[in-house]
């Protein structure tokens, strides 16, 4: 695989795993101001949440299979 040996696919999935999981604490946290909500934006939205971990785990996964391999001796 060329792309295997890519490590900035294997950064970004991190960078993409890390803000997704950011996101999803930020709609998890009740009393905050939620933007891109319908309904009551202080209230925790659990789709939001879920979404959002559901592209956390498919930021981790793209990372391990992403991963540079090492140099061989």
């Amino acid at each position: 695989m060329a792309n295997a040996k890519n490590p900035g696919l294997f950064y970004g999935a991190i960078a993409v795993a890390v803000v997704a999981l950011l996101i999803a604490i930020y709609y998890v946290i009740p009393g905050v101001n939620h933007v891109l909500v319908s309904g009551d934006p202080t209230a925790v939205h659990l789709k939001h949440v879920f979404l959002f971990a559901a592209l956390t785990v498919l930021g981790i996964i793209a990372a391990l299979v992403t991963r540079p391999k090492a140099a061989a001796k």
